[in-house]
């Protein structure tokens, strides 16, 4: 009966002293995340747009977020506010008007991101980058 009793204090200490351990290694309480920072459930909204060269050639990429004080985007303001009036989907921004050459330099635009808690992909291929900037606003690829 004796060993009954000392293993089940060798246990209990053992047991103590393995939470004890734990306790020191995670002294912290997690940090609860922000819903409006991230996840995109918020006001702040972003994309990665890139524009690659179909036939090979440099490729440009820059991130947008809304609100654009976050935003690499030279034009964030402009595009931010195209795309609230879209909600969202680069397809329904009104195309501008404007003058290109015909020079056939076939460019794949990608867009990935959230807008206002909602998941968002565009991908779509024009027959040059001056061609992408009008049917996109004038503003989306201008970087």
């Amino acid at each position: 009966m004796r060993k009954l009793i000392v293993g089940a204090f060798a246990a209990a200490a053992f047991v103590a002293a393995g939470s004890g351990a734990a306790q020191a290694a995670f002294p912290y309480e997690p940090i609860p995340v922000d819903p409006g920072i991230g996840d995109g459930s918020g006001p702040h909204s972003a994309f990665d747009l890139s524009v690659t060269p179909v036939n090979g050639g440099k490729a440009g990429s820059i991130s947008l977020s809304c609100p654009q004080e976050w935003s690499e985007h030279p034009n964030a303001a402009a595009v931010c506010d195209q795309l609230e009036e879209a909600r969202g989907y680069i397809e329904a921004i009104a195309p501008v008007d404007g003058m290109c050459t015909k020079e056939f330099a076939p460019v794949r635009l990608l867009a990935t991101g959230h807008w206002h808690g909602t998941n968002h992909f565009f991908m779509k291929e024009y027959s040059n980058r001056c061609e992408a900037v009008l049917a996109t606003g004038g503003s989306l690829l201008d970087f």
